[in-house]
């Protein structure tokens, strides 16, 4: 079963019980049973069916023995933020499942109007948060005690740079909207660079000139770095161009590890496109012109 038909295979009662869950899991890590009760405001019999279906469908996991009670589970948190999204007139339908990744998935979804979105849902965990951890002073705000907060700050963190930098006219994911750990964008019509199979020298070019563009603006305009560069972070789109995603993990370019993580990024994209179409673009003015101490792109 899809996202979506999980969701709209629910009732009343069973999102009743998931928001009454996540509104005290902020204090507990298993919301005890008699608090969770209380709070959906349901009757017993109510609230046992609706528990035995959150559980059957995994949306939230029970803990037996003395301190019985019960959590989310990411699933339960997708269905709360997709009601939320569908309820303020976001999203009319959410499509399939068109990404995957380590630290979240994609969704492909469709607004009121009939235009095509993005839903994407951060999926943080340990290893993620360890490498963040590393590099970005940010993650000394959050504290790992559930991943879904994790996950929720990290969300917010994505939609609003995505914000800043397209007012800035950075070539990003058009942001629609966000809610706990999910981002909405508009749809952009291509593939991810890692998957184009034949790439000319021409298409090359411009794709990178689109993305050194980014992040120079980035850098000059918003004072941020990307912080994860890769073929996997660019859309090559339609038109030829190129699109920069993956956001929530920048840092300020006065950061301690800024000038690392910047050159890192440059240096792996000038590296990809010299292997893959034979584009050579030298580092140092490389680096100068996304720094903003020159104004000819290097390509």
């Amino acid at each position: 079963m899809n996202l979506w038909s999980v969701y709209t295979s629910l009732g009343g009662d069973e999102l009743r019980v998931l928001r009454a869950i996540e509104k005290w899991m902020r204090r507990y890590r298993y919301v005890p049973v008699e608090l969770v009760e209380r709070s959906s405001r349901l009757p017993p019999s109510r609230f046992s069916r609706a528990v035995k279906t959150l559980v059957t469908m995994k949306l939230i996991k029970r803990r037996l023995g003395s301190l019985s009670g019960y959590t989310l589970t990411y699933t339960g948190l997708d269905v709360l933020a997709i009601d939320n999204l569908r309820s303020r007139g976001i999203i009319e339908v959410l499509g399939d499942k068109i990404g995957l990744g380590k630290e979240g998935d994609v969704y492909i979804a469709v607004s009121p109007a009939g235009s095509r979105l993005t839903v994407k849902l951060h999926r943080a965990g340990r290893e993620s948060f360890r490498k963040i951890r590393r590099h970005r002073s940010y993650a000394l705000d959050l504290r790992p005690t559930s991943w879904l907060d994790v996950s929720k700050a990290l969300a917010e963190r994505e939609f609003k740079i995505l914000v800043r930098l397209e007012e800035e006219g950075a070539r990003v994911p058009s942001p629609v909207a966000w809610n706990r750990h999910a981002v909405v964008q508009r749809y952009v019509e291509g593939v991810l660079l890692a998957e184009v199979r034949v790439l000319d020298a021409e298409t090359a070019a411009s794709i990178l000139r689109d993305v050194l563009e980014t992040l120079r603006i980035a850098y000059t305009r918003v004072g941020v770095v990307h912080g994860d560069l890769s073929e996997y972070n660019v859309i090559a789109t339609a038109e030829g161009g190129g699109v920069v995603i993956d956001w929530p993990q920048y840092v300020y370019r006065d950061e301690p590890h800024a000038h690392e993580l910047l050159t890192r990024d440059v240096d792996y994209i000038l590296r990809y496109f010299r292997r893959r179409a034979g584009l050579k673009v030298e580092l140092a003015p490389a680096i100068k012109y996304v720094m903003g101490e020159t104004g000819e792109p290097p390509v």
